[in-house]
């Protein structure tokens, strides 16, 4: 019979005997641990875990928890246990642009994002074809209704679905404070790495002007500060001065592919965690 894996989470202010209090813990309850990564940031003093471990035959999450809440008092832990089994569902919000949606997709039938997409929702018709190729509900919605009655209808489709996780595949619109709140930290956005130094239309075109020889892009957590939220993943590539802005694009598209896949595949293996609106990835 195969076993069920769990993954474990923890933070906290940091102090001797925080690891063998958990190792100690998951054997215990009859666990077996299969990986462990920690880092300890000394300038905040703060303490970060994350463990994957397999259950055994007399493992239960009940038991685990129960025994698990007394240590994690004793060390005012934050945390959270997930069974591997759960697939977080996601739903995936795009505009008329294709590539980011694209790559999610295949990435996710391939079986390299370890979630569910129940849902595609856009403001426009453009890329509902998209949707029924990969036999996914496609919504549309009207953000000319006003911002309230537009994220009403938005947030009345994410509870339809279930949605737990909204990535921004290229969604072209702000977002409110009011929805930034209430999604805290459960919409993953992605731009172009220019910014702030190349804001507003055109960024690639502003880039090529200036003679940039990086571009980049960056994956982060949505904010009511535009494009100012957590970090998650960033990555650049180099570009000569033979470019056009053509090729400046597609370059662009390619790294802005690989940092939205690469933000979401960790928010699904439980890596991020948030520490006064930064992110420490432990992986």
């Amino acid at each position: 019979m195969t076993r069920q894996t769990f993954t474990l989470t923890v933070s906290c202010p940091d102090k001797p005997g925080i690891i063998a209090a958990i190792t100690g813990c998951i054997a215990k309850t009859g666990g077996n641990i299969l990986n462990l990564a920690q880092h300890t940031a000394t300038d905040i003093g703060s303490f970060f875990c994350r463990v994957s471990f397999a259950g055994t035959e007399t493992f239960t999450e009940q038991s685990f928890s129960a025994e698990f809440a007394a240590i994690a008092a004793s060390y005012a832990m934050e945390w959270h246990v997930f069974n591997d089994a759960r697939k977080k569902k996601v739903a995936v919000l795009v505009s008329k642009t294709s590539h980011c949606l694209y790559e999610i997709l295949l990435k996710h039938a391939d079986g390299e994002l370890d979630c569910e997409i129940p849902v595609i929702i856009s403001n426009h018709p453009d890329l509902a074809h998209i949707a029924s190729s990969f036999h996914i509900p496609f919504f549309q919605v009207d953000p000319a209704k006003g911002k309230t009655a537009y994220e009403a209808d938005l947030e009345g489709i994410l509870a339809q679905y279930g949605a737990e996780l909204v990535v921004l595949a290229r969604y072209m619109q702000v977002m409110s404070s009011d929805f930034c709140a209430r999604w805290e930290n459960r919409v993953i956005n992605i731009h172009h790495g220019f910014l702030p130094a190349f804001k507003g239309a055109k960024p690639y075109h502003q880039a090529w002007q200036k003679g940039v020889k990086i571009i980049g892009a960056t994956g982060h957590y949505a904010t009511a500060d535009l494009d100012q939220g957590p970090i998650i993943f960033q990555d650049v590539i180099r570009v000569a001065d033979t470019c056009s802005v053509d090729e400046f694009i597609r370059m662009g598209k390619d790294v802005e592919r690989r940092v939205l896949v690469e933000a979401v595949r960790r928010e699904l293996s439980h890596s991020i965690f948030l520490h006064d609106g930064r992110t420490f990835v432990i992986e």
